[in-house]
């Protein structure tokens, strides 16, 4: 890969491109199906939607009505890595590793699942959101129309990465990870004080209409 016009990087990190992570693709059917989601005992394909805001959301999804479309090896499990490749420009290439999943859920054509190795998959997960992941993404997106933008098996192979020793992605992801979770706590804060707030001017406006203040 040429170098020349990538950011400069740690001595001990390397450029790399996707490809080189991936030990393969998994990618579902588009057919026609009822939309709404699975029920317990049915089996459902996901949108593009489940994995569009940053967490996987298995409602996102429509129920598969024929039998003969059921592919067990295409379920989604807990752990999976997951890509959007056809979306808006700002949204294609998104992706969220799955944490937790209580429906039969099978990727669709839009949403390819990654098979990954020498990496830690949280490491992909924030390069990928980061503006230098954003912009890869798009460079290598094709189509002309804002609403829809695809990006290809053989494009997403060329994402270039920068790539640490594993043991240095598992450090910068625990730190990252405290700062965020240190993060989650003050906006939890801020919104309980906003919510007491507004009970309070709500107190205060009952008292002045009521003459009591």
């Amino acid at each position: 890969m040429k170098q020349e016009s990538l950011p400069a990087i740690p001595s001990n990190w390397n450029w790399a491109e996707l490809g080189d992570i991936l030990s393969g693709i998994d990618a579902g059917k588009s057919f026609k199906c009822e939309e709404r989601p699975p029920k317990e005992t049915e089996v459902g394909i996901v949108k593009v939607s489940a994995v569009t805001w940053g967490t996987f959301d298995e409602d996102a999804s429509k129920t598969c009505l024929s039998a003969e479309r059921i592919d067990p090896k295409l379920f989604i499990e807990p752990g999976d890595f997951l890509f959007s490749r056809a979306n808006t420009i700002q949204l294609v290439g998104a992706c969220v590793i799955v944490h937790g999943i209580s429906r039969r859920l099978m990727l669709s054509d839009k949403i390819l699942r990654f098979r990954l190795h020498n990496v830690v998959p949280q490491w992909l997960l924030y390069v990928l959101r980061t503006s230098w992941g954003r912009a890869e993404i798009e460079r290598l997106a094709t189509g002309n129309q804002e609403s829809m933008r695809n990006i290809g098996q053989d494009r997403v192979r060329a994402i270039r990465i920068p790539l640490p020793p594993l043991a240095e992605q598992r450090r910068i992801i625990d730190k990252l990870e405290a700062h965020m979770a240190g993060l989650h706590a003050v906006e939890s804060e801020l919104a309980r004080a906003q919510t007491r707030a507004a009970r309070l001017r709500q107190a205060i406006l009952k008292k002045a209409f009521e003459g009591k203040l």
